[in-house]
Parts: structure tokens; sequence; C-alpha cells
């Protein structure tokens, strides 16, 4: 039998399951992503909020765990339209690009900076931040980027130019898209030190580059959704 008593954890999916249950997807501190059954919340009055740090408790022997207890140890936020949109893509990512049960505390604590703080900027800091959330994931799976240096570990040059290589890195390119400045930004990940608007849609090609390798051909629903706000 395992157990996890009270334990901090945002809920980032949830779907039907029996009767009147859900399978619940948290992302924990201590456990990672984790799958739990929720019985009886689909009929309960007190719904379980996203967006919102838990502490959470579960027990099983098997690998689907069911929730035992739950508990608001935070603020609530009232995310609407576009921030709403860009929280659940995050929220999406995470639950396709997280293995069961694989601890990232440095993750949750990232992930738990992304929503204090997309409530509370404007909308292309929100963009910003988002890349910033998507490069960090990334570095957190494995597939960190070295920013500090191109393939041919020659300082990158914030008055040049590069293109990506996947998997390589950065390549000096008179012609390429990406700035060495915003190479820079990216290595120095402050939302404050923002780049302009056309960096930013290159930073956001950049990384749907490395995603979608990961991501495969099943589209993201958050992003289809984004879309059809367009």
């Amino acid at each position: 039998m395992i157990r996890a008593e009270l334990i901090p954890a945002f809920l980032i999916h949830r779907r039907a399951f029996k009767n009147n249950s859900l399978l619940l997807d948290f992302l924990t501190k201590a456990h990672g992503k984790i799958c739990l059954v929720g019985k009886g919340i689909r009929s309960s009055k007190t719904n379980i909020q996203m967006f919102q740090q838990l502490n959470i408790s579960f027990s099983g022997r098997t690998n689907l765990k069911t929730l035992t207890h739950w508990e608001v140890n935070d603020q609530p936020r009232n995310m609407t339209g576009e921030t709403l949109i860009l929280a659940m893509y995050v929220n999406e990512l995470i639950a396709r690009l997280l293995s069961e049960q694989d601890p990232h505390p440095k993750l949750f604590n990232i992930y738990q900076q992304f929503v204090n703080k997309i409530v509370a900027i404007d909308k292309q800091t929100s963009y910003w931040l988002l890349r910033l959330f998507e490069h960090n994931l990334l570095a957190e799976l494995g597939y960190a980027l070295d920013c500090s240096q191109d393939i041919k570990q020659h300082n990158i040059d914030t008055n040049s130019h590069y293109e990506y290589q996947h998997q390589l890195g950065f390549v000096r390119n008179p012609a390429g898209k990406i700035s060495g400045k915003l190479i820079g930004q990216l290595l120095l990940g402050s939302v404050d030190n923002m780049p302009d608007l056309e960096q930013l849609r290159n930073c956001r090609d950049l990384n749907r580059q490395r995603l979608n390798h990961l991501l495969g051909d099943k589209p993201l629903k958050s992003r289809e959704l984004f879309f059809s706000k367009q």
C-alpha cells in the first residue's frame, strides 16, 4: 500500500470515469505527474479547481490510486479568455509530455510561478512567459538548449543572427531569423527582459519546432482552441 498525505499539487486535467467519479491528473512536487481516481467528485457540491495549489492525500496498491482528501492552499485565480487558453495549453503540455510518477520539483515551482504571473501581466508579456515555460519544460525533460554557445562552441554574439539545428543547437547565419539577443534573453530567463514582437514570434517558432518532435502527430486541443479565436 502506497499512501501520501497532504502533498502540494496542481490539478492539470480531469475526465469522466465510472459512475460519479473522475480521473484526475495532478502535477505534484514529490511524485511528478500522477493520475488518481476521485470517487464521487462529479456529484460533489465542492468543485476541485485547476490553477490553484492544493494539498492532496492519496492511497492505493495499483498504478491507479485513489484521491482520499484534498484542500485548497492558495488563492483563487479567475482566468478567462486568452489567459485561460494559454494556461490550458501549459496543462496539456504537462499532461502529454511528463511520464507518470517521475518527480520534477523544479518544474513544479516553475509552474507555480507561471500561474501566479500570468493573471497579472499584459498580453504580449504573457506570450513571453509562455515561451520561457516551454523552454524550461524542455530542459526538465532532458532537452536543454545551450544558449551560451553555438554548435562550434563559439560564444553567442548578441549582434549576430542564428538558425537552429534540431538536437544540435544554434548555427551562426547572417540570414538566420533568431537574433543572438533573443538567445541571451532565453538564457537569462527573465519575464522582465522581453524580446521585441518579431523575435517573440521567432521564439514561438523555435519552441514549436523543438516540441513537435516530442508531441508527434496528435494535435494539442488547446492550440486548436486558440487559433479558433483568432
